[in-house]
């Protein structure tokens, strides 16, 4: 078994071997290549073990054990960290061996670097692995609803509650339609957004931030943005990510005028069947609070979203899994975001 970094010519069987094994799109080649359009270094490494062909003992065939997409980020005055969004990904049922090679490599890697640690958020437990500080806490939404997209869409919509069914032909009856964006549209989603995080009080990124990831999967055919209009007036955006068989509501962003016409209803039942037109068999709603929170911050939204998956459970992920490179700048990073009420 031995670990190696991959480049460029990797991408398509990367993305081939993540999207046959439900691997997220924060694995994917195109968020690497994301990430490094905003100046951030990427890695990409593979666990890989030669095997004997049964026919031949003197030739070998290579098998994926596993793969990491690690991203470098930095932060003021502690410097870096490395940072594995929803990985490793396994191909193999022997997870602890595989990940103990994957770990020595990052940890080499992260002192080259000069990174005080190393940040995994699996979608799977690590919680086999030794010397990893474990945190029911992640950058990444720690809860999420996904929409069964393998049956007809009319047992889709037949599943949603009765009120989510009512302002979805609301909205419809009321004049709303919603199109396929073009390219022009993220102006309309960038403008729309600003006034949703203030209405709705949450932060964004910076234009800059969501017009390379839009450019950069848009290459891939990796993104849709779908807009709603009335009157010929925009009342919200839906920016959806595509990779292997899911899709991804990913951001979104409405307007303050004519909310009575429920326009976000009829974008996100046009973002089931666009992801059942491609072939999705799943929409991941991405980001729930947890269940049966209702003073949590994200209740409100998580109202709308659970209209369209009443019945199915939500996903929890594990957190995250620090390994720690250098003691002191980590506890420091620590006690600052506990102090200043941040989330680890």
């Amino acid at each position: 078994m031995k670990v190696e970094f991959v480049d460029e010519r990797w991408r398509k069987k990367w993305d081939l071997l993540l999207a046959g094994s439900k691997g997220s799109f924060l694995q994917s080649f195109a968020w690497g290549e994301f990430k490094k359009a905003l100046g951030k270094k990427v890695f990409r490494l593979v666990v890989l073990e030669t095997t004997s062909k049964a026919e031949s003992p003197f030739e070998g065939s290579t098998k994926v054990l596993a793969l990491a997409q690690v991203i470098k980020e930095e932060l003021p005055y502690l410097g870096s960290f490395l940072y594995i969004p929803h990985g490793p990904v396994f191909f193999s049922a022997d997870k602890e061996r595989v990940f103990e090679k994957i770990k020595e490599k990052v940890f080499a890697l992260a002192l080259k670097e000069k990174s005080f640690c190393v940040r995994f958020e699996p979608k799977e437990s690590l919680d086999f692995a030794c010397n990893l500080k474990h945190y029911r806490s992640s950058i990444q939404a720690l809860y999420t609803l996904k929409v069964d997209l393998k049956p007809s869409l009319e047992e889709i919509m037949a599943s949603f509650k009765q009120k989510t069914r009512y302002n979805v032909r609301l909205a419809t009856r009321k004049g709303v339609r919603v199109k396929l964006g073009k390219d022009k549209d993220l102006r309309e989603f960038l403008r729309l957004l600003k006034i949703t995080s203030k209405r709705d009080g949450f932060s964004i990124y910076t234009d800059e931030y969501y017009q390379r990831l839009y450019k950069v999967f848009k290459k891939e055919d990796m993104v849709e943005l779908l807009v709603a209009e009335y009157q010929n007036e925009v009342l919200g955006v839906f920016f959806c990510v595509f990779f292997g068989k899911e899709s991804t509501y990913l951001h979104g962003a409405t307007s303050n005028k004519y909310r009575n016409l429920m326009a976000p209803y009829a974008l996100m039942w046009e973002a089931i069947k666009r992801a059942k037109e491609r072939g999705c068999r799943v929409l991941d709603l991405w980001g729930v609070a947890p269940e049966n929170e209702i003073n949590h911050p994200w209740y409100g939204f998580t109202r709308f979203k659970r209209g369209f998956a009443p019945k199915d459970p939500v996903v929890a992920y594990p957190g995250t899994y620090f390994l720690v490179v250098n003691k002191l700048k980590f506890w420091f990073y620590l006690w600052q975001k506990i102090i200043r009420g941040r989330r680890i």
